[in-house]
């Protein structure tokens, strides 16, 4: 008999979204200010080094990539 998949369902995501970017507050910070240098005049790849590091050290934290 094969072993049994379990598929892992967040019934949180938010939640666990949030617990996973707090540990990324200098990233998160360094985003923030980027953005808001220009927040009336935002483009697509505007930051995109900084959103990039906050992105990889959520991912790492939450141990998922999207």
């Amino acid at each position: 008999m094969p072993p049994r998949i379990t598929s892992y369902k967040d019934t949180q995501p938010l939640r666990t979204l949030a617990k996973a970017s707090q540990s990324c507050s200098v990233q998160s910070i360094a985003y923030g200010k980027c953005i808001g240098k220009s927040y009336q005049d935002v483009s697509k790849s505007m930051c995109e080094a900084e959103f990039r590091a906050f992105k990889e050290c959520v991912q790492k934290t939450f141990g998922r990539k999207w």
